[in-house]
């Protein structure tokens, strides 16, 4: 069960009963009892709220891509020609098709067609011919804040004015040249398009300026070809703007011993221009506490993980705990608007706080809010990678590389102590929330089991992508490998599943030689290309296990 808009709003909007804590203490969090402010101050605050759940509502809704299309010709020949007219309208009209692309694109004026109106991309004949064209069009477009831009030299195209665009938006670029037409009767060179040599020339514009790019092809937008590169193209670029001053939420250290998970948040905020946002796990665990019992999310919260799971075997002092848990996460990722998290998961919380914290992780994870274990905020960002690749369709599994099958030697095991997302089981009927302590289900809840809390079932079956992202000495690289996730009779303990790889041998040398740890993100489907073209945006080096 997902969160509906309604339910965010229940989260922000239901006054609850008095905290244990003064007014002024709960004045910075985005949730408390509306009622005990003032009309002033409740206007206020209403509005924040209402911000917060807008922030949440655009998170759980499919993402869209803005996307700059840039019709390029060479002018100074008399009118634009039907045939390049024809590819501009058929260059729109494709893209516009694409699930997740909203297109802006310059169009001439309703009344002067000699106009160039930068506020509203209006420009002779909707082409872009030279520098004055160029600068409208990309004020046009940072107006409207596009993430892309695709080029289409229409026919030979301008250099100048294509290349300008980019130089100023700084945004992915794909490039393509549209095909000749139909040879005319009579005799000819059958040069009428030239697109095919202009296209070199923006090229190396773009080369020149040193602005990454991907070039599509020679095609035709009707094409099936042209379509496939779009999505890719539009798919990275979701990569490359969630990265992007992302805010990636850290509550608690990483485990004693776990250097492994060390990160460089120097490297990240060069990189990226991402901010660390930290929580002391004592601070979350004191929220969690303070809550008033009637507090009506409390009660949501609950029955959502009674109804996450075949079968249930924790007590219902566990269940009553998690909801002030997974409560507290919630309000501290919408107040800090983060776009992934990672969380210290054992053991100081089992001392603290008396609960196992993975099927937290898997529900909010399934609802959007990723949320990676062991405090590995890299491995955080991996998971951030493969959801924007999706467009918001998938959710990923963090996983470990755990062992290699024993009769199957291109098998590992993807494995984590129970924190997938319950939307991934491969059964539904044999999803369970349990005990580390009594994986098997049969021996009678404890209320005091402090391992207690997680989730116990199988992926399901399918094509995979495995990805991780790493930094060394503020060298950035991503493994992407895929494989396929294949049924298993067997009756395993946390969330799992058997991949299958072509050459597991090639796999874990390449993780071991390359300083991957062994914490990775999976998700169904392939993401080899977008995430390929995204790292070329990037500046990030590929390490393709194929």
């Amino acid at each position: 069960m997902n969160f509906t808009k309604a339910h965010w709003l229940t989260f922000a909007t239901v006054p609850i009963a008095p905290s244990k804590k003064p007014v002024n203490y709960w004045i910075t969090s985005p949730v408390f009892p509306l009622w005990m402010l003032s009309k002033n101050r409740y206007a206020g605050l209403l509005n924040t709220v209402k911000f917060l759940c807008k922030a949440r509502e655009v998170f759980m809704t499919p993402t869209r891509i803005k996307i700059g299309f840039v019709p390029s010709l060479r002018g100074g020949w008399g009118p634009v020609s039907d045939w390049c007219a024809r590819m501009r309208e058929e260059g729109i009209r494709a893209l516009q098709q694409i699930e997740g692309l909203e297109l802006v694109f310059p169009r001439p004026h309703p009344e002067d067609p000699s106009a160039i109106v930068p506020e509203s991309g209006y420009i002779p004949d909707g082409v872009v011919c030279n520098l004055d064209h160029a600068e409208a069009v990309a004020e046009y477009f940072f107006r409207e804040k596009v993430d892309g831009i695709v080029i289409g030299a229409l026919n030979f195209g301008d250099e100048r004015s294509a290349s300008k665009i980019a130089e100023l938006l700084k945004v992915p670029v794909m490039l393509y040249a549209t095909r000749e037409p139909p040879v005319p009767e009579g005799p000819s060179l059958a040069r009428i398009s030239d697109s095919y040599c202009g296209t070199l020339s923006i090229a190396a514009g773009l080369y020149r300026r040193k602005l990454p790019f991907h070039f599509a092809g020679i095609l035709l937008a009707d094409e099936p070809a042209f379509r496939h590169e779009a999505e890719t193209f539009l798919r990275a670029v979701a990569v490359v703007k969630s990265l992007k001053n992302a805010r990636i939420g850290q509550i608690g250290l990483r485990p004693s011993g776990f250097e492994t998970v060390a990160f460089d948040e120097k490297s990240m905020i060069q990189k990226f221009g991402q901010n660390v946002i930290y929580l002391d796990l004592a601070d979350l665990v004191l929220r969690a506490r303070d809550y008033f019992d009637e507090d009506p999310r409390l009660a949501e919260i609950a029955q959502r993980t009674r109804q996450s799971a075949a079968q249930i075997t924790v007590a219902e002092e566990w269940i009553q705990k998690a909801a002030r848990l997974e409560l507290a996460i919630r309000e501290f990722w919408q107040r800090a608007r983060l776009s992934a998290m990672a969380m210290s998961c054992w053991s100081s919380i089992q001392r603290m706080y008396g609960i196992s914290v993975c099927a937290i992780f898997g529900k909010l994870t399934g609802d959007g809010l990723l949320t990676a274990c062991e405090a590995d905020v890299v491995g955080a960002l991996s998971m951030l990678t493969q959801r924007a690749a999706s467009l918001h369709q998938a959710v990923p599994h963090f996983i470990d590389w755990t062992i290699q099958h024993r009769d199957h030697p291109n098998r590992f095991l993807a494995w984590h102590c129970g924190n997938a997302p319950a939307c991934l089981a491969a059964d539904p009927s044999r999803t369970a929330l349990r005990s580390r302590q009594d994986m098997l289900g049969v021996l009678p809840p404890d209320p005091c089991d402090d391992q207690a809390g997680l989730y116990q079932f199988q992926l399901r079956p399918g094509p995979v992508t495995l990805c991780r992202l790493a930094e060394y000495d503020g060298q950035w690289k991503m493994l992407i490998a895929s494989g396929e996730i294949i049924p298993s009779d067997e009756t395993l303990t946390g969330t799992w599943a058997w991949v299958q790889v072509r050459d597991h041998s090639l796999l874990y040398r390449t993780l071991v030689e390359e300083g991957f740890i062994h914490h990775a993100s999976l998700i169904h489907g392939n993401q080899r290309d977008s995430l390929l073209l995204a790292c070329k945006f990037l500046d990030i080096r590929p390490v393709i296990i194929e």
